[in-house]
């Protein structure tokens, strides 16, 4: 694979890795773990192909500093996301006090720009016709739809098979101002604070949603609202204020007004069942088919050198439920191998030392190291949960 050496192509590519680390911590300053983790990995990318093409020593420490801290972070979110690791970090959010401070739109409801679209999401076609068929073409012609379209969808399934970047894809898609919150956000420990910050985030929504399409995305929304057997009253009253909010969305005056809730979980079946039934579309976001698996190598081999000996039916067989995420991790590992090698024998020091390319042996080696994230177990309950529930 040809390296990039045009002045031009890697100071876009420095700038695009600059703009991909901003977006990252943006979204992990407002909690928004999956969509963090998504723009840190693309920064990742962008960076282990300068360390491979950057001439100047200094730059390229520079750039490997940056890379060990942008994984670490990654690492980090994800032991967040699993429950392996307790979140103790702040997010930036305010809390509201017993004098009646409350959060105002400036902490809250901050418009987050997604570079992501819909070409740069692997697979998951059939996700994609429903949400193109019950938001993309009533937003683009509410005209052809007299009963009126979908307003809120669920997007459930294992974690790191896209259901954030397929959120953050559709705001682009239809030039929407997105909007993702979750449970930090919302919950407080005073009295009646958390109901009327969620009566105040719908408010600012419709008023926005006025003049343009609006998407407010509940990120985990089984942190918010879902049943727990130790419930307490303020759980339960903000559960009964989404309801409400969710159900004025359905008369005349809202009946075309283009605000939409996508909400996304790990855990469905903890949601509330009143809750569950005002999301007309419930969608499966399930680990890669077979073929959808060789295009995510295919997607992500293409950003490295690699040799001709690369098998990727092989690959797509033995990796039955990977996610997307768990793939990355299998190509991302081979790599660090294979360029530890190159320091390994000194020739690091030289800036027109290049790595080998990749081999079918590294990425099997990668492969006894990174196992798929999710079970067996876990995926029967995600099915039966979509047997009964599933609304495509």
């Amino acid at each position: 694979m040809r390296s990039l050496r045009d002045p031009e192509e890697i100071r876009l590519m420095r700038d695009q890795a600059a703009q991909y680390a901003n977006m990252a911590v943006q979204a992990d300053k407002r909690g928004v773990t999956s969509l963090a983790i998504s723009y840190y990995n693309k920064a990742i990318d962008l960076l282990t192909e300068l360390i491979n093409i950057e001439e100047s020593p200094e730059i390229r420490r520079m750039y490997r500093k940056a890379l060990r801290q942008y994984r670490d972070r990654v690492n980090y979110l994800r032991g967040v996301s699993s429950g392996s690791v307790r979140n103790v970090s702040s997010l930036g959010v305010r809390e509201g006090g017993p004098s009646g401070q409350e959060h105002g739109k400036e902490d809250v409801l901050v418009p987050f720009k997604s570079s992501i679209t819909w070409d740069e999401i692997i697979g998951l076609e059939e996700a994609k016709k429903t949400i193109r068929q019950s938001i993309v073409y009533p937003v683009k012609r509410p005209d052809l739809f007299p009963l009126g379209f979908p307003r809120a969808i669920l997007l459930y399934g294992p974690p790191g098979c896209g259901k954030t970047s397929i959120a953050a894809a559709l705001s682009n898609e239809i030039e929407a101002e997105f909007y993702p919150v979750d449970a930090t956000m919302i919950m407080s420990k005073w009295l009646g604070e958390s109901e009327k910050r969620v009566a105040k985030i719908f408010n600012y929504l419709r008023e926005r949603a006025r003049e343009r399409p609006v998407i407010l995305y509940i990120d985990e929304v089984d942190s918010i609202l879902s049943v727990r057997n130790s419930e307490v009253g303020g759980e339960l009253r903000v559960r009964n204020q989404f309801l409400s909010e969710m159900d004025g969305l359905k008369t005349k005056e809202m009946s075309n007004l283009p605000l939409f809730i996508v909400a996304s979980t790990n855990r469905p079946w903890d949601l509330d069942m009143g809750f569950i039934r005002r999301f007309q579309k419930r969608i499966y976001i399930p680990p890669p088919d077979k073929r959808t698996r060789k295009q995510l190598f295919q997607y992500f081999l293409s950003k490295v050198s690699h040799s001709d000996d690369i098998d990727l039916d092989f690959l797509a067989d033995y990796t039955r439920d990977y996610t997307p995420s768990d793939i990355r991790d299998v190509v991302q590992t081979a790599v660090i191998e294979v360029v530890s090698e190159l320091f390994e024998s000194g020739r690091a020091s030289d800036p027109n030392a290049k790595p080998r390319p990749l081999t079918m042996d590294d990425l099997k080696h990668a492969l006894k190291r990174v196992k798929p994230s999710i079970s067996r177990t876990l995926l029967n309950a995600y099915e039966q949960w979509t047997s009964r529930f599933k609304s495509i």
